[in-house]
């Protein structure tokens, strides 16, 4: 289809060809950019010795932070972490969240924060110590002394692997949305005619000439819409940076005034308005103010009489149920029309 309709197919599936592959690029580079995660998200656990241990000089470099780690004794640092729970400022009631325990291993210690209970096999990642951790259990004597037998880390049992999954299931999610949006638009560009625009302004005869009418009245539109749509005397189009549509007026079968009111914690907030022209294939929903979308409404109603123009439930109920009886309806008005147009 080398022709306007054509192009502009081509266009705009490019466009969200080019969007969505950079989305996806950026994507996973983002997702693997921390490099040292993902290769302990993948290997890790590391079954880790005191030797291991003792090798490791800065924590937030060594290459095996995801550990698991067993030792002889287990010994209670007595330090618990709790969520306090607040109502306007005043604690109502706290819990219990964490416990600090201290793997024994020989004569060096490796403090555990654990979700409670007390085990000799400990697994999770390996941080540094905290400023407000380290000031709490080394606040005595006894304990400053026995600094240097602690590791200057410790090792933190919640969930490794929870942000990567969650990172993962995100993934996941974005690669559908990518085969949904980048695949039909990769097909449109290579193949414009199969596109359902085409697909459709195909049935209606002479391609090449419609496209030629079509971008003339474009080019020159009588009313224009927001989000790209213009109006003629036989096409309504649409052609934004990401999609391209086009419909007859004659292809009209209802068209309505759709109001949404706005609030904020139930204060109004205003209103906005949009004009919903249906027609065979699809519909054209253009926005604008309230006088716009009256003078839209106004312009498809002097260029298709024949449909049904206006909003009520009983409408929407038949045209939702019962879409044959309701194009029926309508292409009787246009015989009617027609023979009254004609005498």
């Amino acid at each position: 289809m080398d022709n306007w309709i054509g192009k502009r197919i081509q266009t705009v599936s490019l466009r969200r060809l080019v969007v969505w592959t950079v989305l996806l690029i950026g994507g996973v580079l983002l997702a693997t950019s921390d490099h040292r995660y993902v290769a302990n998200f993948v290997g890790g656990p590391y079954k880790l010795s005191r030797t291991d241990l003792d090798s490791i000089r800065d924590v937030s470099l060594t290459p095996r932070y995801y550990a698991r780690v067993s030792a002889d004794t287990v010994l209670d640092t007595g330090l618990r972490q709790y969520t306090v729970h607040t109502q306007n400022g005043v604690e109502t009631g706290r819990e219990e969240s964490g416990a600090y325990n201290a793997l024994v291993l020989g004569n060096r210690y490796l403090v555990v924060r654990t979700g409670g209970g007390e085990s000799r096999l400990a697994e999770g990642k390996l941080v540094p110590w905290s400023g407000e951790l380290e000031a709490q259990l080394f606040d005595t004597k006894e304990m400053q002394a026995a600094r240097n037998r602690f590791y200057p880390f410790y090792l933190d049992t919640q969930s490794f692997r929870q942000p990567g999954y969650i990172v993962l299931g995100v993934a996941i999610v974005f690669l559908l949305l990518f085969v949904w949006q980048a695949l039909p638009a990769w097909r449109a560009w290579r193949n414009p005619d199969g596109h359902p625009v085409a697909q459709r302004i195909a049935k209606w005869g002479d391609p090449i000439g419609v496209a030629a009418e079509a971008e003339h009245e474009y080019a020159n539109a009588l009313i224009r819409g927001k989000g790209g749509w213009r109006l003629g005397n036989k096409f309504l189009a649409r052609t934004s940076f990401f999609s391209f549509n086009l419909y007859r007026m004659q292809d009209v079968l209802w068209a309505h005034k759709k109001i949404t009111k706005h609030s904020v914690n139930f204060i109004p907030t205003g209103k906005s308005y949009e004009a919903i022209v249906y027609c065979y294939g699809g519909a054209a929903t253009i926005g604008g103010n309230e006088k716009k979308v009256n003078e839209i409404l106004n312009f498809v109603q002097q260029r298709a009489p024949w449909a049904i123009h206006g909003y009520s439930a009983e409408l929407a109920a038949l045209f939702n149920k019962n879409r044959a009886s309701f194009v029926n309806s309508v292409e009787q008005r246009r015989q009617e029309w027609a023979a009254k147009s004609a005498s």
